[in-house]
């Protein structure tokens, strides 16, 4: 038994708990593995790695992303959650939330073309409905 779709207190709007805490509750719930998505970045990963991995839990890495098929300001914007699979998609997860950084209006944002270019060792899900 795992939860996949956590956040921390780095996520921006709705993060809640540490990566310790989070950790040692899952443990205690006799989870095998926890996953992380925080919304729009990728800044708690490392810390919940560490804590999961003492914990002797497995450590899912991933983000939970603000998308549009194509950048456009007057349309509505979606969520997807994207986890990572291997190096390579820790790499690419991290390139991602860098373009997203960069196309942000209000919050970062990714397209089906960013996700096209760096989808190798990533594994894209639906998430929460904004």
């Amino acid at each position: 038994m795992f939860d996949l779709h956590r956040h921390d207190h780095f996520s921006l709007f709705d993060g809640f708990g540490k990566a310790l805490e989070n950790s040692k509750q899952a443990k205690k719930l006799g989870y095998t593995a926890l996953g992380l998505a925080n919304h729009g970045n990728v800044n708690g990963l490392v810390q919940h790695y560490y804590t999961c991995k003492e914990a002797g839990i497995k450590p899912i890495l991933g983000v939970e992303a603000y998308f549009q098929p194509k950048l456009d300001k007057e349309k509505p914007r979606y969520h997807l959650c994207i986890f990572v699979k291997n190096q390579v998609g820790y790499g690419n997860l991290n390139r991602l939330m860098k373009i997203a950084e960069e196309q942000m209006y209000y919050k970062p944002i990714l397209t089906f073309e960013n996700l096209k270019e760096y989808s190798e060792g990533l594994i894209v899900t639906s998430a929460c409905v904004l």
